[in-house]
């Protein structure tokens, strides 16, 4: 089966730009992550502060997930309905760390969008909306 090249596989960056890391937890590709106090990795705010953005499973040891801190052209999942503008700031849902649109419930971060809604393939193989962020200096 060949790839389709328009659409984006969650789980990587389009550039080698970036710095990745691997972090105690599961959190699915394309979700703004949080550092909780114990190590661990979490979606939700309450957890703690903005760490990066989940790149899936990480492959050299079970129960961890690669988080890009840093990079350029990273795929994130866009809450329903949600449509952002190229060059504009990403704001982040406080419950799913998915991309939404700015104000309550939602944190703005260090990061702009590169692309509009886009197709990404989940590691299953099914089709999500997602958005290309460049987070030059991390979230």
């Amino acid at each position: 089966m060949s790839q389709d090249a328009s659409k984006i596989a969650l789980g990587g960056t389009n550039s080698s730009d970036k710095t990745v890391d691997p972090y105690k937890g599961a959190v699915d590709a394309g979700k703004v992550v949080r550092l909780k106090s114990d190590g661990t990795i979490s979606v939700a705010k309450a957890d703690g502060e903005i760490l990066g953005v989940s790149l899936g499973g990480d492959l050299s040891d079970a129960g961890y997930t690669s988080v890009c801190r840093r990079g350029l052209e990273v795929p994130v999942l866009l809450t329903d309905g949600f449509t952002p503008a190229i060059g504009a700031q990403v704001s982040i849902n406080d419950t799913t760390g998915a991309a939404n649109a700015a104000g309550a419930g939602n944190t703005a971060v260090n990061a702009i969008y590169k692309s509009g809604v886009l197709t990404g393939i989940t590691a299953l193989g099914a089709e999500v909306r997602v958005a290309l962020i460049d987070m030059q200096g991390g979230l």
